[in-house]
């Protein structure tokens, strides 16, 4: 079922890799901008710890390498992450910006979506979308994971900074936040490599992830 979604990602790599290499900084001036013209509080507020919220938009490019039975894989695309309190909608695009997949997560129910085939649904996101792609994408933990929270492996919450840029979570992911852009009063992760050596089924994945864009 993967086989096609590897083989239409990997063709543009190229093309992905000059992209990568020459994109500019993440654009944050349109919710900026509305919040100001809202007249609301600035999003981070320096006098409160930093907080994950339900909703939020996010654009962004990815690279997975995983390695699985001592053979190496790699899938190259970017990415839109639409999150609300009960749906979150991502889109993974080809390097060429052609649609390869889509994933809805709601709380009792997830839907893969391959174009031009018959949509795929389970009530365990993760475990659908390992058998879809063939790699893990640990979506329910990326809603807070990618803001910059997460609980540690001791159940302790965790919220990065640039000086506390790194938590091994109680799933087991180790989370290294790269580099930052500027928010209104406090950074937002620019670049978050998501890692998790082998399991019981014997991966070993990482995800790299560059965002381009923060929407609240």
């Amino acid at each position: 079922m993967y086989t096609g979604f590897f083989r239409f990602c990997r063709l543009g790599f190229l093309v992905f890799s000059g992209a990568f290499i020459l994109s500019g900084c993440a654009s944050t001036d349109g919710w900026l901008q509305k919040k100001e013209e809202d007249g609301n509080a600035p999003y981070f507020l320096e006098q409160q710890p930093r907080t994950c919220v339900d909703t939020v938009g996010i654009k962004g490019r990815f690279s997975v390498y995983y390695k699985k039975n001592d053979r190496e894989e790699g899938v190259h695309g970017s990415f839109e992450w639409e999150q609300k309190p009960d749906l979150t909608s991502i889109t993974l695009l080809t390097p060429l910006g052609q649609v390869a997949a889509t994933v809805d997560v709601m709380p009792q129910l997830t839907t893969f979506t391959i174009p031009g085939k018959q949509p795929k649904t389970a009530p365990n996101a993760e475990s659908l979308l390992r058998s879809q792609l063939g790699w893990d994408l640990p979506v329910n933990g990326m809603k807070q994971w990618l803001q910059g929270c997460a609980v540690d492996i001791k159940g302790n919450s965790f919220i990065a900074t640039p000086e506390k840029k790194s938590v091994i979570t109680k799933e087991k992911w180790q989370i290294d936040y790269v580099s930052w852009i500027d928010g209104p009063t406090m950074p937002l992760p620019k670049r978050i490599n998501i890692a998790k050596g082998k399991d019981s089924t014997n991966l070993d994945i990482n995800i790299k992830l560059v965002v381009d864009e923060w929407r609240f």
